[in-house]
């Protein structure tokens, strides 16, 4: 039987009987078997299904085959017509891991304070903390599947891809399930999301105000206090700070949002610094450093920056005196006043920005430093165990270098990640725009990058961006 024949080989002679014959030919991708026939002459015999199976089988063609058709072919077939006798499975590859978050992440990431009908913002029900109760689920997680292989018509496997996995956003305070599928609070206290984990800082609250029957406070979670933060008194929390009532000449330094639903009014002493946003009804003779967003009704006579706007668009939405900085816009109703009172507007990437950036380098190099010879002694003590048993000594050293390394290594994970972020901050950063809807008064001092313009009348309806070198003020 030659390659693709089977049965009696066919006589030159035409008048000889010539013997049916079946072609099988597979696919280049090996996915697809047909058959087909050619009929007998001159009272040639027709194929057996013995016959036509053994040429199958002589393919090697193994899997996917279609029984119910070749059953049926035994006892009826066309000629020169194209039978698929055989069908591989492509693989189903298996789906990736899908993460699914119980609270609305860019409200928490980006917070923005709604408006009123009027236009204004109401600070008073600002409703910014989003409290959890212990056990509270935070996130959940569909696994990834393995897939299922196929086939070819050999009987060839065809492995399917596995689904990729996704990480749990596990911080500060939280838990998994058993099965690691659900992300579950550990303490009551608000939520934080970074966009990376997720995070539940306990809250200190404070039913008063706070002076000199409380003293300072320096809290690891957030802060709320139900009444006024008076002069000379100072707020230290690694979390959220938020007051209700009005704060006076004090310090309050926050490493997520600092929220003042009347604001401060310090005289020249009071300071704000934010890891987060700051949002306060106003602000007033006081130093305010937000690494964000700073979100105010007015700005007067206070020096003021953010590492992302400076947003005066509500109630008066005026800046007048002192000095306001932001990387990439300011935005406000009016600026200055017409008396001519000096106030210093600039825009573009902030020196802090740079030094911090610096900082967490020098940070990241020396954990990593300190995280190389750690390994190198971890490394030097196993194989030393290798040739010969530790004494008790160095087993004692190697079981601190080993849990000293994991706290090295998530150090460095989260300096990491800030580095990133701030060199992307930089390396993204455009000069800025600054836009006034109602005027800008003269004696305002305009900077954008290294570029200084004096500001010698009244401009309205503008926005001030940097053109061809120069800052040019336009519509």
């Amino acid at each position: 039987m030659s390659e693709h024949q089977s049965g009696i080989d066919n006589s030159i002679d035409s008048a000889k009987p010539v013997n049916e014959i079946v072609v099988v030919e597979i696919s280049r991708d090996r996915m697809l078997a047909v058959l087909w026939f050619e009929a007998p002459k001159n009272g040639g015999n027709k194929l057996t299904g013995d016959q036509i199976r053994s040429e199958i089988d002589r393919k090697g063609i193994k899997k996917g085959l279609d029984l119910e058709l070749l059953d049926k072919l035994v006892l009826s077939r066309q000629y020169d017509y194209k039978y698929i006798v055989a069908k591989g499975m492509q693989p189903e590859n298996g789906k990736d891991a899908v993460l699914t978050l119980t609270f609305d992440a860019d409200s928490i990431k980006n917070f923005r304070p709604k408006q009123n009908q009027d236009g204004t913002v109401d600070f008073k029900n600002l409703n910014v903390v989003h409290n959890v109760k212990k056990g509270e689920i935070l996130a959940t997680k569909i696994p990834a599947t393995e897939g299922v292989d196929g086939y070819n018509v050999l009987d060839q496997s065809i492995r399917a891809k596995k689904g990729k996995d996704t990480r749990m956003p596990k911080g500060k305070n939280t838990e998994l399930s058993e099965d690691n599928l659900t992300l579950l609070a550990s303490v009551d206290g608000k939520l934080e999301y970074d966009g990376h984990n997720i995070y539940i800082n306990t809250v200190y609250t404070l039913n008063g105000d706070l002076d000199s029957g409380i003293g300072n406070i320096d809290f690891l979670g957030s802060v709320s206090i139900t009444g006024s933060v008076k002069s000379g008194y100072t707020i230290k929390a690694e979390g959220s700070v938020e007051v209700k009532g009005p704060v006076e000449d004090a310090i309050i330094i926050a490493g997520g949002d600092i929220i003042l639903s009347y604001g401060i009014q310090g005289t020249e002493k009071g300071k704000l610094v934010s890891g987060g946003n700051i949002v306060a009804k106003f602000i007033q003779n006081a130093t305010v450093e937000a690494r964000k967003d700073v979100i105010t009704e007015a700005i007067i006579h206070s020096h003021v920056s953010a590492g992302n706007s400076i947003k005066v668009e509500t109630g008066k939405g005026t800046i007048v005196g002192g000095s306001v900085a932001a990387t990439n816009m300011i935005f406000a109703k009016s600026i200055g006043s017409p008396m001519g009172t000096v106030t210093s507007v600039q825009i573009g990437i902030l020196p802090s920005l740079y030094q911090n950036h610096k900082k967490i380098e020098a940070e990241l190099q020396e954990k990593r430093a300190s995280l190389t010879k750690v390994e190198q002694s971890i490394k030097f003590l196993l194989s030393k165990s290798k040739e010969v048993k530790l004494d008790m000594q160095k087993q004692i050293m190697l079981q601190k270098l080993s849990d000293a390394r994991r706290p090295l290594i998530e150090e460095i994970e989260t300096l990491k990640k800030e580095y990133d972020e701030l060199s992307n901050t930089l390396r993204e950063a455009q000069d800025g725009i600054i836009k006034v809807v109602d005027i800008m008064h003269p004696g305002v001092r305009l900077m954008i990058g290294n570029t200084i313009k004096y500001v010698d009348d009244s401009k309205v309806h503008c926005t001030i961006r940097k053109v061809d070198g120069d800052i040019h003020i336009g519509l």
